[in-house]
């Protein structure tokens, strides 16, 4: 099956403002969550001739070469069919592999991973962890498939709560205001989407329009995510009302230069750091003013940068 086009829909996001659940997931899960796990390798001294069996009794496309966890390079398909024709075929893989192959990270998002296939072309990536250590491939299908996996787990999710989501819905409506609030600290990737996820439980506890909660969750997540690459900390603090959220993100830092300049898409001040954690790709403050209803930047060289954003609220309709 050739996923590219479900891959295409999900990462240009074409139907205006519309932010649709698998496009919300994109940002949630992370590559740990598709990829395969485990993955059929090979050594470097292991026969062309040996890896095309593997390729065929497992019915892939690739394998890695590997020594000692540690990934050395990566046999494809083509690099078989190079050596069949040239009569190599009995040669070992360190010698034909691709001894410097593109990988991504476990714990890069998977919105980051879909980047990469677009950008490489490539049918498949070998996965690392924070080691070095090779643990997983993940593929275009894989992407689809985990997509498909969640969606169909919220809808049971949904299904078996919907009762408990009612009473709790009549009662959060009596609570007009909920804040929440939490410090951020520079460099602190692995908190990102906290704030964001929280808030898209209180929105669908009240029965709120899910094209709402899933704008709000982006707005968050993108604002927090911008706290940590580049500022040295700071606060994000999201007011849930009746008829709207109001999330602000104030940080401390160097602050924003040329702000019309960081609202255009693919703009980056990202260091190597943050670029390599996968993070940093120029479409923060461009997909948080697409996903509000208003939207207001604020920064000072040499002190920091305030974002307001607001998002206005609605009940999901209801189906008769």
């Amino acid at each position: 099956m050739d996923n590219t086009p479900v891959l295409e829909w999900i990462a240009n996001a074409s139907d205006g403002r519309k932010v649709t659940l698998a496009q919300l997931l994109v940002y949630e899960l992370r590559v740990r969550d598709a990829m395969h796990k485990d993955p059929v390798t090979a050594r470097p001294s292991d026969s062309l001739r040996s890896i095309q069996n593997l390729m065929k009794t497992h019915r892939i496309s690739g394998v890695p070469i590997t020594q000692d966890a540690q990934l050395l390079g990566i046999i494809s398909i083509e690099d078989i069919i190079n050596a069949l024709d040239k009569g190599h075929i009995n040669e070992p893989s360190d010698k034909w592999m691709t001894s410097t192959p593109v990988t991504l990270r476990d714990h890069y998002t998977l919105v980051r991973a879909v980047a990469e296939f677009d950008r490489h072309g490539f049918g498949r990536f070998p996965v690392l962890d924070a080691c070095e250590r090779l643990v997983g491939i993940i593929t275009r299908g894989d992407i689809s498939n985990a997509l498909v996996h969640h969606l169909e787990k919220r809808a049971e999710e949904a299904v078996a709560h919907e009762a408990v989501l009612v009473a709790e819905r009549q009662a959060d409506e009596k609570v007009q205001r909920v804040v929440l609030r939490t410090p951020i600290k520079s460099g602190d990737f692995d908190s990102a989407g906290r704030v964001s996820q929280r808030m898209r439980e209180v929105l669908r506890e009240r029965g709120i329009d899910p094209d709402a909660r899933r704008r709000a969750a982006i707005v968050a997540y993108e604002a927090e995510t911008n706290i940590i690459i580049h500022s040295i900390g700071g606060e994000l603090r999201a007011v849930i009302e009746m008829e709207r959220v109001t999330i602000d993100a104030i940080d401390q830092g160097p602050g924003i230069e040329k702000v019309e300049l960081a609202m255009e898409e693919g703009w980056s001040t990202a260091g190597p750091m943050a670029r390599q954690l996968g993070f940093g790709a120029g479409m923060g403050l461009p997909n948080m003013k697409k996903c509000s209803d208003r939207f207001e930047v604020r920064s000072e060289l040499g002190i920091g940068t305030h974002l307001h954003a607001e998002i206005d609220l609605k009940k999901a309709e209801s189906k008769t």
